[in-house]
């Protein structure tokens, strides 16, 4: 296994994130690390910034859900978009949760899609050959 050191990534000209943070692995991978409430009423601007950092080059993201404290429906169809169209680029993507978010996941019939990760090396290391 690898180490990941992970690194901010510098001020852009994107909308605020927000309490979310930007990062950079060693390997070029961005990570997205998504705070608090993922809804409706965070979506549109969730959407932008993750147009934002697709716009990025990248060979992979990760959206990191941990440290959100509930995500609906509407925050799903904002990671599945930004899924669809990092993969439609031909980078990788991961995605990472707790197992409150994965019973969501199964619950909504989109953890086969998602593939969720644990842990953040997990993630690197499932991205890493399709790299």
């Amino acid at each position: 296994m690898h180490d990941t050191i992970l690194e901010p990534v510098g001020e852009a000209a994107w909308p605020p994130a927000g309490e979310h943070a930007l990062l950079r692995t060693e390997t070029g991978l961005l990570v997205a690390e998504l705070h608090g409430d993922i809804d409706l009423a965070s979506a549109a601007h969730l959407s932008l910034w993750f147009d934002s950092l697709a716009a990025v080059a990248a060979p992979g993201y990760v959206v990191d859900l941990r440290p959100v404290s509930f995500i609906d429906s509407a925050g799903l169809n904002v990671v599945l978009r930004l899924r669809r169209r990092v993969i439609g680029a031909g980078c990788g993507f991961a995605l990472l949760c707790d197992t409150a978010q994965l019973r969501l996941l199964r619950a909504n019939g989109t953890a086969d899609v998602l593939n969720p990760s644990a842990t953040l090396a997990e993630a690197v290391s499932g991205l890493l050959p399709s790299l």
